[in-house]
């Protein structure tokens, strides 16, 4: 199954501890997320001084791998598919004015259903409009248990 991740588990992933509910759901699908959550996950690792709840299992790690880590966020590895808004913006906008979504919501529901993925976020809940169009658009959600 492909799945969409967002910023947390991608950071788990470039760690290369995701998560073992993650990796058994997905099976042999594609990993990918969407500009947005990657720019999250650039904006709380670009200042090593600001520890919050994206950053701080980074800034925890020894040198040598937070180096190795930030070196793979800055160069996404391949092996996880980008998605630019270049190619979701069009749904995207349908999706906000149909679901009342804020940008962050629009972008994940048109990425997956583009993509035909899942979305598995690190928390288990969406927000209410996002959950909504997650159902309005038969997308799977995925979560720990």
């Amino acid at each position: 199954m492909n799945v969409l991740i967002d910023d947390h588990l991608l950071r788990e992933v470039l760690l290369e501890r995701e998560p073992l509910w993650l990796s058994q759901a997905r099976g042999t699908g594609e990993l990918a997320t969407t500009g947005l959550w990657y720019f999250r996950l650039c904006s709380a690792l670009r200042v090593p001084t600001t520890i919050g709840t994206l950053s701080g299992p980074v800034a925890d790690l020894p040198e040598d791998l937070r180096s190795r880590v930030l070196c793979q966020v800055t160069a996404i590895p391949g092996t996880i598919n980008l998605l630019s808004l270049r190619d979701v913006s069009w749904s995207a906008a349908g999706y906000a004015a149909r679901y009342g979504l804020n940008l962050l919501a629009a972008e994940a529901i048109a990425a997956a259903v583009l993509t035909g993925s899942a979305i598995a976020t690190s928390l288990g809940n969406l927000p209410p409009r996002l959950a909504a169009a997650t159902q309005g658009e038969r997308v799977s959600v995925l979560s720990p248990r």
